[in-house]
């Protein structure tokens, strides 16, 4: 089982990797507003590595309304533990 902790790291990875910054430093706070190359497109690759590293399936309804990364970690979490 994966902790918050293990989560938000793979997450800061992801993000460093989909937006080719090794220096990259994200919080949960972090919003598509604090990244200038945040566009759709990158929300589709955050995702779709997301769902790839951790094993899981994203619905439309659970991503739509997603406002940062602490509650994109939030929604892993639930789906690695169900």
């Amino acid at each position: 089982m994966k902790s918050h902790h293990d989560v938000l790291n793979s997450c800061v990875e992801i993000f460093q990797t989909v937006f080719s910054d090794p220096k990259l430093v994200v919080s949960e706070m972090t919003s598509a507003s604090d990244i200038a190359d945040w566009d759709s497109l990158a929300q589709i690759r955050l995702l779709m590595t997301m769902e790839q590293n951790f094993e899981i399936q994203f619905s439309l309804d659970e991503v739509e309304d997603l406002q940062n990364l602490g509650e994109i970690i939030e929604l892993i979490l639930k789906k690695i533990n169900e």
